[in-house]
């Protein structure tokens, strides 16, 4: 057993460095054992799912909810800080320096006199630095070197296509970015309609389809990520609502019933809209 007393914090200081006290304790001989079996690895996929948790907190406009998952992320971050202090006392401190240095340096327009007209030439300022100051572009024979790949393929996706951006490579408005996704959903057409394509031919034009709204998404300045993560949400929650419907009428969710059960999504979408013009 720690012989550990929590104490309610008033100032952000003291409180970030209560937590980062515990996630040491947890991490000690004496701590959890499964916080101890913990690898950057694993926490870092954990960090993915409560920033998730916590936008989800957002979205719906739960104040309650975002302090609570800001506490985890919170966790999670000092959680890794930890590992690295483990294994190098200054792995920490030399982390913070650093960003430190890079958000002056990154930011002459604050911390210096370079004048910017709007957000659009900080965006032009910050990457140029990357590239003339600190020297981060790409290698030579691979113009993605810098686009990690352990993204996952919608981001990795959504990464690619804004390099190409930068290189000027882009359409010149939307239209031209509407028409490719009804391109590519023809070619998806035509492989599935046409029996001499192998699999993995429409496999390949699905995959053309998908990179293409990812690109419509970029291109009117929304994440694709966060624009799928919305629409899986609305969908759990209309399922959800047509399941508890269902069980209270009665009605099992089978293809029997498909009649049915298009009567109650229709009921439920024609709700949900007229909540939202509330």
């Amino acid at each position: 057993m720690i012989d550990f007393t929590y104490e309610k914090k008033t100032t952000l200081q003291d409180a970030l460095m209560q937590l980062f006290a515990i996630v040491t304790l947890l991490r000690s001989e004496q701590g959890c054992p499964w916080d101890r079996e913990q690898s950057p690895k694993q926490v870092s996929t954990h960090l993915i799912d409560e920033t998730y948790e916590y936008l989800d907190a957002v979205l719906s406009d739960d104040k309650e909810g975002q302090s609570e998952e800001l506490g985890d992320v919170l966790l999670n971050a000092m959680m890794l800080l930890e590992m690295h202090q483990e294994t190098d006392p200054a792995a920490g401190i030399e982390a913070l320096n650093l960003v430190c240095e890079k958000l002056i340096r990154r930011h002459p327009h604050v911390f210096s006199d370079q004048k910017v007209a709007n957000s659009s030439e900080v965006i032009d300022v910050w990457n140029a630095i990357k590239v003339d100051v600190e020297g981060k572009t790409h290698q030579k024979d691979d113009f993605f070197s810098r686009v990690p790949p352990s993204l996952p393929p919608l981001e990795m996706a959504n990464e690619i296509q804004k390099k190409i951006r930068k290189a000027g490579f882009d359409w010149p408005d939307a239209q031209g970015v509407f028409d490719k996704v009804q391109e590519e959903l023809a070619e998806v057409v035509e492989a599935y309609r046409n029996p001499r394509d192998e699999r993995e031919d429409l496999e390949m034009e699905l995959g053309d389809l998908l990179f293409s709204a990812v690109n419509l998404c970029r291109f009117l300045g929304f994440n694709p990520s966060l624009a799928l993560h919305r629409s899986n949400q609305k969908m759990r929650s209309r399922f959800n609502a047509l399941y508890q419907r269902a069980q209270a009428e009665g009605v099992q969710l089978n293809q029997e019933n498909l009649a049915e059960m298009d009567r109650l999504w229709e009921e439920i979408k024609a709700e949900r809209r007229l909540q939202h013009e509330e």
